[in-house]
C-alpha cells in the first residue's frame, strides 16, 4: 500500500516574517510509524524541494533518529511536486501540520484534487494540527465540500490564541472549517483528540499524532470499511 505525506513549502510568515514550516515530529513520527509497517511512502509538498522544520523538539528520540540518518533527511530536501503526484493511486494521503501550513496548503488546487480522488476511490485522507488546512476548499464527487457534515477536529482557535502567531495567519482554522459545514469538535487545549468520519481522520493538535496514525493503519487494515 501507498502513502502520501504532504508537507508545507513555507518556511516564513507573510506579515512579520516569524520563521515557520513543517512540525517535524508530525512528520518524523508518521513517516516512522508507516515505513514501519510496511507502507510505500512518498513524501510531497506544493513546490517540491526543500521543506523547513519547525518545532524540531531534539529531546525526540524518532526525530533524533531521522535527523541522524542522511538517507531520511533527503526526503525533506527532496520533496516530491504535488503536480507530479496528481493522477497517481494512493490508499492514504497524510498531512502534516505546522503553522506553514496555513499559507500554502489550504485551497491549493493540486492538493484538493489529490485528496478528492483519493477519498472518492475509497482512500483515506488524514490530517493533525494545522494539517486539517488542506481539507479547506476540498470537494467531493458530490460536489459538496469533503468536511460538510463530518466529525472534524483541528487545532482549535483557543488554542491558536495562546501561540504568538495568532496575528500572522490568515484564517482561524476551527473557523474556516465550521464555516464549510465541519460538525466541529474538540478537548481541551493541548489535550489529545481524535475525530474519525468516513475514511477522513483528523486530530486536534500534536498530542494527537499517534491516535491518527494508528487509526489510518488500523483502516487500512482492515477486510471491509468500517467507518
Amino acid at each position: 500500500m501507498r502513502i502520501l505525506i504532504v508537507l508545507t513549502n513555507v518556511a516564513k510568515t507573510d506579515r512579520r516574517g516569524m520563521d515557520t514550516g513543517f512540525h517535524f515530529a508530525e512528520f518524523t513520527h508518521a513517516f516512522d510509524f508507516f515505513k514501519g509497517h510496511g507502507y510505500e511512502v512518498i513524501v510531497g509538498s506544493p513546490k517540491g524541494g526543500k521543506c523547513t522544520i519547525t518545532s524540531d523538539h531534539p529531546g525526540d528520540k524518532i526525530n533524533e533518529s531521522f535527523k541522524n540518518n542522511p538517507e531520511e533527511m533527503r526526503l525533506i530536501e527532496d520533496t516530491k511536486k504535488l503536480t507530479e503526484l496528481k493522477g497517481q493511486r494512493f490508499d492514504a494521503v497524510y498531512i502534516a501540520g505546522g503553522h506553514g501550513a496555513m499559507f500554502d496548503l489550504a485551497n491549493n488546487d493540486e492538493l484538493a484534487s489529490i485528496l478528492a480522488t483519493t477519498h472518492d476511490n475509497g482512500g483515506i485522507v488524514a490530517s493533525v494540527c494545522h494539517g486539517p488546512a488542506a481539507l479547506i476548499g476540498v470537494k467531493s464527487a458530490s460536489g459538496d465540500y469533503l468536511v460538510n457534515g463530518r466529525r472534524i477536529t483541528s487545532f482549535t482557535n483557543d488554542e491558536e490564541k495562546a501561540t504568538p502567531f495568532f496575528n500572522e495567519i490568515p484564517f482561524l482554522l476551527q473557523s474556516k472549517l465550521t464555516e464549510q459545514g465541519a460538525l466541529f469538535e474538540s478537548s481541551s487545549p493541548r489535550k489529545a483528540h481524535l475525530a474519525v468520519d468516513t475514511r477522513v481522520i483528523t486530530g486536534q493538535n500534536p498530542e494527537s499524532i499517534e491516535l491518527v496514525i494508528g487509526t489510518v493503519h488500523a483502516l487500512l487494515t482492515k477486510s471491509e470499511e468500517i467507518i
